[in-house]
């Protein structure tokens, strides 16, 4: 049960960063087509630095889950690879205790943020995009990163109550 649970979570995760991967193609256009505009027919494209402000949005917010997924964010163990490996499994428990605790404000907090921005009817500058999908998006990616998180956490209770397993997080 745990485990298709785990790998529909993974499933879904994958899905979202293959969109935030296509806004990277999207971005790298509009800047070639910008650079394009701007030197042949000296017309850039209106608004194309706050689209490209967006797109990060998406790039990051639906890709950082996927990058907890195949464990590839950057990790300091200066010190802890120095302790006995029972105190690094609890290090490990705590620290993503904290992380899976500050994802769930981020999400809640994203969530209150567009619901704010729809009320404000808040904007972009030049192209006046509204900016409450945007900060509904931030509480998707960070939703999404807390379900990764959770897992890694069942994984770290696991690794500390019974050493390590070999397969790693979850799934």
């Amino acid at each position: 049960m745990v485990q298709n649970i785990a790998k529909a979570i993974h499933r879904g995760v994958f899905y979202f960063c293959v969109v935030g991967m296509t806004f990277i193609l999207m971005m790298t256009l509009l800047t070639v087509f910008d650079v394009m505009g701007r030197n042949f027919f000296l017309r850039p494209i209106t608004g194309d630095f706050e689209i490209s402000k967006y797109m990060l949005v998406f790039i990051v917010t639906l890709s950082i889950a996927y990058t907890q997924q195949l464990g590839r964010h950057i990790r300091v163990d200066l010190f802890a690879n120095k302790l006995p490996l029972h105190a690094r499994l609890a290090l490990d428990t705590i620290f993503t205790l904290l992380a899976v605790v500050l994802f769930s404000l981020v999400a809640w907090q994203g969530w209150e943020g567009g619901f704010a921005a729809i009320g404000l009817k808040s904007a972009s500058d030049i192209l006046h995009i509204p900016s409450y999908p945007f900060e509904f998006l931030i509480a998707v990616g960070a939703f999404l990163m807390f379900l990764e998180l959770l897992l890694k956490l069942v994984s770290s209770i696991r690794n500390l109550k019974g050493g390590i397993d070999e397969k790693g997080p979850i799934g």
